[in-house]
């Protein structure tokens, strides 16, 4: 029988015993009955298995599980519901890994790009690449478009719609994209040197594949999402579709899943192995000394996550985003390594002398690291 391994790490409230933990998560996540009441064949078959057991400390164990994986009926959404489902609901549970390896490809498939096709379509190579965000909501579709082709012409990579910039009146999805795409065009033609656009298309799941669509027809580079707000199964269904588009995943909505130490779920197996096996190429995650602040070493087992090699999945840029200032640059550009995109918001936009010198210090700074 086809398994896959869960890993958790279990913390004991007073009075729980750690093997009647194990067992009802065995049972929660399965047949939702007491073990009294099965037959042999669906305890034997269907019922997760305890595989390792290793106390941690007095009260805190890290547990591996191994689940049928005909219990997922090869659909991503049944995958989350034995991942996370009931058992989101109890205190002292959290996922800390994931075995990938049967489950792959028939169910997850990772991502389309990744760093190597990425870098060899953008023709950028030995270094890290920039990246900031239009805002702010309530700007109009030329007003975005302006600051776009300034942010081109002082050389950053990627320029992304921040993720409240949906399909407002005062700037239309269609509209945004046109007016961004254009001012790319301008800039590309006047300076030779070419900046990637692209456009946030969270929506409902129907809209989001219809704002996929015109996203490439439209001419724009990729595209923005939050799994969290269309659905973590619309991420997958995206990077399968023939759309030669990579996708950038944000953070938005998931906050509550990685910030607390004994339940949710890891920081590095949210967006480091579950964004990348649903078919993430960049990774948004909030770094150290923003205001939605991890430490340095979670957000560097982000990004070991994120580049695994030994992973079945393409590797993805990690995008670490908060707390990095062109003062402060070099300093992250040492932690965190060339397969990196790094995104500057604020700080640019309140440079004392605007938004082209910002962006071509931040680009000479990113060249040279």
């Amino acid at each position: 029988m086809s398994t896959f391994e869960i890993t958790y790490l279990l913390t004991m409230l007073e009075g729980e015993q750690v093997d009647q933990k194990i067992e009802s998560i065995c049972l929660e996540q399965s047949v939702e009955l007491p073990l009294a009441v099965l037959n042999q064949t669906i305890e034997q078959d269907i019922v997760g298995t305890p595989v390792n057991k290793s106390k941690l400390n007095d009260d805190q164990y890290e547990v591996s599980i191994a689940w049928p994986v005909a219990n997922l009926g090869g659909e991503i959404t049944q995958f989350l519901n034995v991942l996370y489902g009931n058992i989101s609901l109890q205190p002292g549970i959290r996922i800390l890994d994931v075995d990938w390896s049967n489950l792959t490809p028939n169910i997850f498939a990772g991502s389309t790009f990744g760093i190597h096709k990425i870098r060899d379509q953008y023709d950028i190579t030995g270094r890290p690449l920039s990246a900031t965000a239009l805002k702010p909501i309530g700007s109009t579709s030329s007003e975005l478009a302006d600051l776009c082709y300034r942010f081109a012409i002082g050389g950053i990579d990627i320029i992304k719609d921040d993720h409240g910039l949906a399909n407002q009146d005062v700037a239309p999805f269609q509209d945004r994209v046109k007016s961004c795409v254009t001012a790319i065009q301008k800039v590309t033609e006047k300076t030779g040197r070419r900046s990637y656009y692209y456009p946030n298309i969270t929506a409902a799941s129907t809209d989001v594949i219809e704002r996929y669509q015109q996203a490439v027809e439209l001419g724009a580079d990729g595209v923005l999402l939050c799994p969290h707000i269309s659905g973590l199964e619309t991420l997958h269904r995206l990077a399968r579709m023939d759309i030669d588009l990579p996708i950038i995943a944000h953070p938005a909505f998931s906050g509550q899943l990685t910030t607390h130490d004994t339940r949710g779920l890891s920081p590095d197996f949210l967006y480091g192995q579950l964004w990348r096996a649903l078919g993430a190429d960049f990774v948004i995650y909030p770094n150290k000394g923003g205001r939605f602040s991890f430490t340095t070493a979670q957000c560097k087992a982000i990004n070991a996550a994120i580049r695994d090699e030994k992973s079945a999945f393409k590797r993805s840029f990690p995008m670490p985003g908060g707390g990095i200032k062109m003062d402060n640059l070099r300093k992250w550009t040492r932690k965190y390594g060339d397969d990196t995109v790094f995104l500057i918001g604020g700080s640019l936009y309140d440079h004392p002398e605007g938004i082209v010198q910002a962006s071509a210090e931040f680009r000479d700074l990113i060249t040279q690291s």
